[in-house]
């Protein structure tokens, strides 16, 4: 009851659980309210389920018409309705970030509000859902372009953490961070650079051979000959006496690292190709064909014959061969088996990212707050903050109250964070700027999920050779954001986080 209905932070109601941080607690809750609004929204995409409703539900058309959301409650389904769903999410974490700026413990009453009061939120985020659902069908478009702006920048923020982990990694193996040489480090770096090196070169043959044809597919050569190139460009760069002139921490480890994960991002945009369909028109240009065919005396059958595209009547035929351009599918069903797992790891890792930015918040510039004393007071009034009873004493898995003299990360960066990742995963559920065809059994099966992921691997190039030659990016230090790149002064021989 404290925990739903007061301040105090959840735990399971077993004994026997072992003791859980407060910090880990809120998180994992914040997680699940994530998980059961993406379940929601796959499920409005889903036209199997809307069909099982129709033929299973007595009286369902019917009271979809009696609560005004239209025949066979349209409103609810299709990606307009997903956009009201996450709408409601994001203003729900807005709401929060802003009530959470600058709190400095737990024991405030903001950081009450943060950690506890988990029914209220519930109702809360509810609430929000549901009035997104009354606001005009007209403000669809401009949300499609807030979500896309939020999306791409909640993809950048992965990055550049991808990109700071490389020089960590780097620095740590290296011995830069004691300025001690280590000779095993060493080693290690040349192995998984020559490892990684081996991967990705692999990966773009094999990418030439399963995605590409000699006669057509100019699009995937490109893709995978441009993608290819940048990465022998930044190895080239990295290896530059003037590279390493400006950032002694740069090395072949790094570029490694990237070079795979731009390969890897490839790939996955090549997979994200949608497959050729066979329509109507399609059937009628074959007919054609063969007629053409017999004119000509050519004896070809339908199946010989090349498909014909005209643009209207009385215009040109011009043949031309269709080129599947991406391996043959083992099982029929592959493609929908594909797309389930592609809406699973999308938000697995959409999750992950989440909370391993928010931990890591430091790193993008957010300081730290300092550790509260007992003189610290309530923005929201003017009482001295008070310790919380801890309820989980008395029985149920106890909960350590580990951010009562401190947080361990930004409240307010935290909801922040997850603002963004609704807008990414809300714009990956409906196809990013091509929403009307949005469908949850072709999930990822589209041309706007290949240019995202091309783009997001030349973004990734950019970063990376950014903090090559200015690993001091950003504003001064008396600012209160900076890039966080480990470093090596050129002028002072230590690290600079």
């Amino acid at each position: 009851f404290a925990c739903w209905c007061g301040p105090s932070s959840c735990g399971l109601c077993c004994r026997g659980c072992k003791p859980i941080n407060e910090s880990t607690g809120t998180r994992i809750m914040y997680t699940l309210l994530t998980v059961l609004t993406f379940v929601v929204a796959c499920l409005m995409l889903s036209p199997h389920f809307h069909d099982v409703l129709l033929q299973n539900v007595s009286g369902f058309n019917e009271t979809c018409v009696s609560l005004g959301l239209d025949a066979e409650c349209g409103k609810l389904t299709g990606y307009k309705a997903v956009y009201r769903l996450c709408l409601g999410m994001v203003t729900f974490h807005f709401i929060l970030m802003l009530s959470a700026i600058c709190v400095f413990n737990s024991s405030q009453c903001r950081g009450h509000i943060h950690n506890g009061y988990w029914l209220f939120k519930i109702f809360a985020v509810i609430g929000c859902c549901i009035g997104a659902f009354f606001i005009p069908t007209e403000f669809s478009i401009y949300w499609m372009y807030v979500g896309m702006v939020g999306g791409f920048l909640f993809i950048v923020l992965q990055l550049m953490l991808l990109v700071d982990f490389t020089h960590a990694w780097n620095a740590k193996w290296l011995g830069l961070r004691t300025g001690k040489k280590n000779r095993c480090g060493q080693i290690g770096t040349l192995f998984c650079s020559s490892l990684f090196y081996l991967v990705a070169i692999g990966g773009a043959i094999l990418l030439f051979f399963s995605y590409t044809r000699w006669n057509g597919c100019t699009t995937n050569q490109v893709f995978i000959g441009v993608n290819a190139g940048l990465c022998a460009i930044l190895s080239f760069i990295t290896l530059l006496p003037v590279t390493q002139s400006r950032n002694r921490n740069a090395g072949l480890l790094q570029s490694s690292v990237i070079s795979l994960y731009v390969i890897y991002l490839t790939w996955s945009a090549l997979t994200s190709e949608p497959p050729e369909e066979i329509s109507v028109i399609e059937t009628f240009q074959i007919q054609v064909s063969r007629q053409i065919s017999e004119e000509k005396g050519t004896g070809k059958s339908v199946e010989e014959a090349p498909p014909v595209f005209v643009s209207g009547p009385g215009q040109t035929f011009t043949f031309l061969n269709n080129t599947l351009c991406r391996p043959n599918p083992i099982d029929p069903q592959m493609d929908l088996i594909a797309a389930y797992a592609g809406v699973l790891i999308m938000f697995i890792m959409a999750v992950y990212a989440t909370i391993i930015t928010s931990s890591e918040s430091h790193k993008l510039g957010v300081r730290r707050l300092p550790q509260a004393t007992e003189d610290t007071f309530d923005c929201c009034c003017c009482c001295r903050a008070r310790h919380r009873d801890n309820p989980t004493e008395r029985g149920g898995q106890k909960v350590i109250y580990n951010e009562a003299g401190g947080v361990l990360y930004s409240y307010s960066f935290f909801h922040f964070i997850f603002c963004l990742a609704n807008l990414y995963v809300m714009m990956q559920l409906t196809n990013w700027y091509r929403p009307l065809g949005s469908d949850i059994n072709k999930f990822g099966l589209n041309w706007a999920a290949v240019w995202v992921k091309m783009a997001s691997s030349w973004t990734c190039v950019i970063i990376y050779l950014w903090t090559l030659f200015m690993p001091n990016a950003g504003l001064d230090a008396t600012s209160h954001f900076h890039l966080a790149t480990l470093m090596v002064s050129k002028h002072q021989k230590k690290l600079i986080i």
